[in-house]
């Protein structure tokens, strides 16, 4: 039975207006850094067609994973959730 694909739209804007020094700056971007590692952890795949300027597609088969990160079940443009093969 094919599994449920999970997305999320991720905004690649860093906001660094609290900034006041280089490792202000640096811990913001560390912790950018650090979600993008901890969904390569748990299995979270790029879309390699989901990119583009300011935005990332990322998505995972796994539900637990897609609650616990925010992810949102795949839908058709009319609304109703497509179940996507793996692949």
């Amino acid at each position: 039975m094919p599994g449920i694909r999970y997305e999320h739209v991720h905004r690649i804007k860093v906001n660094t207006a609290d900034a006041r020094t280089i490792g202000d700056f640096i811990d913001i971007l560390e912790e950018y850094l650090s979600l993008f590692k901890r969904w390569e952890e748990r299995g979270v795949k790029l879309d390699p067609h989901g990119t583009g300027s300011g935005y990332a597609i990322f998505y995972t088969y796994d539900e637990q994973v897609a609650r616990e990160e925010g992810f949102e079940r795949f839908r058709t443009e009319s609304g109703n959730p497509l179940p996507r093969v793996r692949g």
